[in-house]
């Protein structure tokens, strides 16, 4: 199940087949296949959407005599899942509409307005979201989905995908963690991790747990272990040496020497394999 858009132009405007192809390859995260797909995915978020060129011969006469007086079929659509984290549609569809406005395109859309036409940003992105949340909650048992709260799913999107960006900007002394999801065995209940790797200066963002990767010096030899801990557990714990911010808290490297003790001798409640196992993005959805 998708939801598909069509583009159109006007016959007066001189915008062309190679206009639209540059347009795309140039875009981020893309990627063309076979010169007709462009697909695109975001390695730090998961989302993935496509633009696809389709070549039509003719259209019917009784068509002709309606919008395609006035409008060319560019023969590009857009096409997006459903059954998806509402995050697809927040990082998709700002593509859809930068897409038109730089090209002055319009939209045919199939499940919408049966001509080609501006709209509003956010109008289409909305419009998804509730056709998403209902295949989703009608399709959940079937499938065997799992469920993460939408505040929870919307927070660990964002943060993943400025993740780079803040990483860029604190340098590569301090480590900013990407964000999975995890659920346990026989539960239908996701929860979001990150991994903290030696005490090093770190970005803990609001998860659920973080995986500590300790290594130990004793004499000439050096302990590793590895487990989980709680959110609550670990800022109760190691709370003093984080710096507060908004989205985020932010150990600096002279707090990080000072927190070597505590986050070695930090008690954990088991491995990740015990706990449970990873969850891709296409297999939890915002409702059930």
């Amino acid at each position: 199940m998708s939801y598909d858009l069509n583009f159109y132009k006007r016959k007066t405007d001189s915008i062309s087949k190679t206009d639209i192809e540059q347009y795309l390859n140039d875009l981020p995260n893309m990627t063309n296949e076979g010169g007709k797909h462009w697909f695109y995915q975001n390695e730090e978020t998961g989302v993935y959407c496509s633009f696809e060129y389709y070549k039509f011969e003719d259209h019917d006469d009784e068509v002709e005599e309606g919008y395609l007086k006035e409008f060319d079929d560019t023969n590009f659509t857009f096409n997006i899942n459903f059954i998806r984290p509402q995050f697809f549609g927040k990082e998709c569809f700002p593509i859809v509409d930068e897409f038109v406005d730089k090209l002055n395109l319009y939209i045919l859309n199939p499940q919408g307005i049966g001509e080609p036409t501006k709209y509003e940003k956010g109008v289409l992105e909305k419009e998804w979201a509730e056709s998403n949340n209902r295949f989703s909650k009608s399709n959940f048992d079937e499938l065997g989905l799992s469920y993460l709260e939408l505040e929870k799913s919307n927070y660990s999107w964002e943060f993943c995908f400025r993740r780079n960006q803040l990483q860029s900007q604190l340098g590569d002394e301090y480590f900013v963690p990407r964000i999975y999801y995890v659920k346990k065995k026989d539960s239908t209940e996701v929860f979001t991790l990150s991994v903290w790797p030696e005490h090093i200066p770190f970005i803990l963002p609001k998860v659920d747990y973080i995986l500590i990767q300790k290594k130990i010096k004793k004499l000439l030899k050096t302990k590793k272990e590895d487990g989980l801990i709680t959110y609550k557990d670990l800022t109760s714990r190691l709370g003093q040496f984080f710096e507060e911010n908004e989205t985020y808290k932010i150990m600096h490297p002279e707090n990080s020497k000072k927190a070597s003790k505590i986050f070695n001798d930090l008690n954990l409640i088991g491995s990740f394999e015990d706990f449970g196992e990873g969850v891709t993005v296409d297999k939890f959805v915002n409702v059930k």
